[in-house]
């Protein structure tokens, strides 16, 4: 194993991260659907795109509000923030949907969950979110789809950057500074980013008055340069330490606990032009994520995770699309600690995949397709495919299908973990069909996908003993509405999901899922000054009760978030906000707060 790590970090040393694709500067470019660069209107995944300006003129104050809402997309959220949040994708369990930084998964090799909430949006330059399985691209855990952050990068000669301070309710603070500089062939870009608050109190059942504080700090570096015209190389590396208050742990149940730890990831890309129709790319990664959890003062558990990967690509473009063969190797690891003493039997796993996709069009017929085999050293192997088709009604239409496999391997905890395990656990699959209509003509675009996606040997734990094991059938039914308008100053995005993720099992809707959800986002620009809303709304969700823990049912909510900003000088800005502006009583998870009505004022140099 130290031979095949060696070779990692050489070839990490050698290449440069998933961003060398960023030399394509359209903005309607989408690289994760299909792990190329296309146009959106040639993909036939369903796909949103948020870019740099997209987030300043949203001013979230974290990724979490930035995503909750959005076509497919549910969030929960158990506290204030940097507190842990769990991301449903089109209905799907919180592990199905995979998370890449500049192409490096961010998965815990643990738990199998993304921890979105400590991703600093100081540090991104753009967020591709792709629904529907994605596994025959990816391999495992793309079952809802995938999540892709690009980090922040200059793309003009010279040299750019700037500066944000803000203040806020609740003691929050948050500062920032970002630059850009190079030439043609060389850009060095580089972030560093801090926040910090008082927080507010997680749980109800808490009446102490004490807050839930929050603090986290990191940086961002990125690095590419063109050899020649047919060689390019760039490596990218971002970090995040972070501490937050929460309540609800231990048992008896302590208010007095604390999270600490960071998250980091590395990643290169070297790129090749071989021939005028041959490009090979050859990729490698490193991600570490660490928590240390603390109960009235004394360490608990500290546990790591960390996941070493390389990969080699081929494609091979044709008169009328293009080709991809491709392989790559996983190698995740964990190192477990905890007062009891307890271990994991096994600590690490690995995976082989090899893939190949092709796409073709004749005329107004649009034909797609993948296949990919999987080696899991801890499970056994999964074939998955996928296949597409569109036909281009006019200029401006397409209608189109397609079907799609998909698996997640069981998690380590789930198989070899310090509690409940079960060795034998098989792989959750998934069966996905859909189909759309799109239309996208000058200022407005819009879609409408439906979708049924059959999820059999989903993980369950038995009530007495928390042994996983597999037996629950899940089925998810639903449709997606989402579309945009943009004239002279005015910027409108919306965006509806209605779905019945079912337990075929029980008949009852999966927990902490809305049948029906949705988001408005409206800016409108006049002059130097910049106003706008946002709607985020979601029907009532199954929990299980913080008290009793029966079952229970969450109210549904709508909470509109306002917005402004002037353009001073061409240097400065000044902006404000308030979300949750009507002060709305609402939950994510039964039994834990929400952030109420929340203001804050900043200013920005650019330069």
């Amino acid at each position: 194993m130290l031979h095949k790590k060696n070779l990692l970090w050489l070839a990490l040393v050698m290449a440069g991260s998933a961003q060398a694709q960023g030399d394509q500067r359209l903005s309607d470019l989408q690289i994760t659907a299909n792990r190329l660069p296309q146009s959106q209107s040639d993909v036939l995944a369903s796909t949103t795109v948020i870019d740099r300006d997209d987030i300043e003129r949203s001013q979230a104050g974290s990724i979490i509000e930035l995503l909750q809402g959005r076509a497919g997309i549910e969030i929960a959220q158990s506290g204030s923030p940097g507190t842990t949040s769990s991301l449903f994708m089109r209905g799907t369990e919180s592990d199905h949907s995979l998370v890449l930084v500049d192409g490096v998964r961010i998965n815990s090799a643990t738990s199998g969950g993304a921890s979105l909430e400590m991703l600093p949006l100081e540090a991104i330059e753009r967020v591709e979110i792709v629904r529907g399985p994605r596994a025959a691209a990816y391999g495992a855990d793309a079952i809802g789809g995938v999540i892709q952050v690009f980090t922040r990068r200059g793309t003009a000669s010279g040299t750019q950057g700037g500066l944000k301070a803000s203040t806020g309710s609740d003691n929050t603070q948050r500062q920032s500074a970002w630059v850009a500089t190079g030439d043609d062939d060389t850009r060095l870009n580089a972030s560093l980013f801090h926040r910090d608050g008082d927080g507010f109190n997680a749980t109800q059942a808490d009446d102490s008055g004490e807050r839930d504080g929050f603090e986290r700090e990191g940086a961002q570096l990125g690095l590419s340069h063109r050899v020649n015209d047919d060689v390019e190389v760039s490596v990218n590396a971002l970090r995040q330490n972070f501490e937050g208050e929460y309540d609800n742990c231990s048992f008896p149940a302590s208010q007095d606990c604390v999270t600490k730890g960071y998250l980091q990831s590395f990643g290169g890309q070297l790129d090749v032009q071989l021939q005028p129709d041959w490009q090979m790319l050859i990729t490698a990664g490193h991600f570490d994520e660490q928590r240390e959890e603390r109960y009235s003062g004394e360490r608990q558990s500290l546990i790591e995770s960390h996941r070493d990967e390389v990969g080699l690509q081929h494609r091979f473009t044709r008169d009328n699309g293009v080709d991809v063969l491709g392989i790559d190797y996983r190698h995740d690891s964990v190192d477990f600690d905890n007062r009891a003493g307890a271990s994991y039997d096994r600590d690490s796993r690995e995976n082989i995949g090899i893939y190949g996709m092709m796409q073709r069009t004749y005329g107004a017929h649009e034909l797609s397709g993948s296949l990919r085999y999987d080696d899991d050293s801890l499970f056994g192997d999964e074939t998955t495919g996928s296949l597409g088709y569109a036909y281009r009604l006019t200029p401006f239409q397409r209608l189109g299908a397609s079907f799609s496999t998909a698996f997640k391997a069981p998690n380590l905890i789930d198989l070899y973990g310090p509690y409940g395990t079960n060795p034998d656990l098989d792989a959750e699959t998934a069966e996905n069909l859909e189909a759309f209509w799109a239309y996208e003509r000058d200022n407005w675009h819009t879609r409408v996908t439906v979708f049924d996606n059959r999820i059999d040997d989903l993980i369950g734990y038995d009530p007495n003993t928390s042994i996983p094991y597999n037996v629950d059938e899940a089925r998810i039914r639903g449709v997606e509405l989402s579309g945009g308008w943009q004239a002279g100053g005015l910027v409108l995005s919306a965006s509806l999901t209605h779905q019945n993720p079912e337990d075929r099992q029980t008949g009852e809707r999966l927990q902490r899922r809305a049948r029906t959800f949705g988001r408005i986002d409206a800016d409108y620009t006049l002059a130097d000054w910049s106003f706008g809303a946002t709607l985020r709304a979601a029907g009532d969700r199954r929990d299980t009760d913080f008290v009793t823990y029966g079952d229970t049912t969450t109210a549904g909510y709508g909470v509109v978030d306002l917005r402004t900003s002037w353009q001073v000088t061409s240097m400065v800005e000044l902006s404000a906000k308030v979300e949750n502006a009507f002060d709305k009583e609402y939950q994510l998870v039964d039994g834990y707060n929400t952030q109420d009505r929340y203001l804050e004022g900043g200013v920005t140099l650019r330069f």
